[in-house]
């Protein structure tokens, strides 16, 4: 067993003691989605007490008892990453504001963690096939496997340790924090979908103004993962 791994798993054995639970760090990032944000954040204070708030709305207050941390103007969705350094668990869960996580969720994502061996582990991920991401890419989601899968990108709501987290954001731009978090910062760590259906895709995932229903958006995507496929996934392509 790696050395990296071996510290990493034996600071959650056992996993489950209540004061274990301050070793992950939930970070939920929004800018305008409140209308279920409470919900969301008082759902992940069932399974750990250390949940943070990157909010970008000017809006949004609370009283439950998170770090809120506000950002003004909006960076966009790297305020994960910018959060992620001041939090102090080992683990760190990037959470979207339109999944809503059911008793247990982070107990699978640990336990998959563990299972897989180290790397980074989520919900939603691709597998690459070639250079366009939206031709040569095809999705795996948690709740339609049963055993996990491995893949080349991992986005929506993930867990890694905070090692992963911690890289030079200038360039990543919303419509590819994701994938350049994936493809550019850590290409070669390993990346794992997760068997679980504890937690909801609320309606919120739908809406009109997502980054995924955004042409300028898409080319956007499109460019970028054409670049670093070719780099870093199909060097006899360049």
């Amino acid at each position: 067993m790696k050395p990296t791994l071996r510290i990493l798993k034996a600071l959650l054995e056992p996993y489950g003691k209540k004061d274990n639970l301050m070793r992950i760090s939930v970070i939920v990032v929004t800018y305008r989605r409140l209308l279920a944000l409470e919900k969301i954040l008082r759902a992940w204070l069932t399974q750990t007490p250390d949940v943070w708030l990157a909010d970008s709305s000017n809006k949004f207050t609370t009283e439950l008892p998170i770090h809120h941390v506000r950002f003004s103007p909006d960076p966009g969705s790297k305020t994960w990453h910018a959060a992620a350094l001041l939090t102090e668990g080992e683990f760190v869960v990037k959470a979207c504001d339109d999944v809503l996580p059911e008793p247990g969720f982070l107990d699978d994502l640990i336990k998959g963690w563990q299972q897989v061996k180290g790397g980074m582990v989520g919900i939603h991920g691709r597998r690459f096939f070639g250079p366009s991401y939206y031709k040569n890419t095809s999705p795996i989601i948690a709740h339609s496997i049963s055993s996990p899968q491995k893949v080349d990108f991992i986005g929506n709501t993930t867990l890694s340790p905070r090692q992963y987290l911690a890289f030079d954001l200038k360039g990543c731009v919303s419509p590819v924090e994701d994938i350049f978090w994936c493809m550019k910062a850590f290409p070669k760590v390993p990346k794992w979908i997760i068997p679980t259906k504890r937690y909801i895709n609320l309606q919120e995932s739908e809406d009109e103004k997502s980054l995924f229903r955004n042409n300028e958006a898409r080319k956007i995507r499109e460019s970028f993962y054409r670049e670093y496929y070719l780099k870093n996934y199909n060097k006899e392509q360049k």
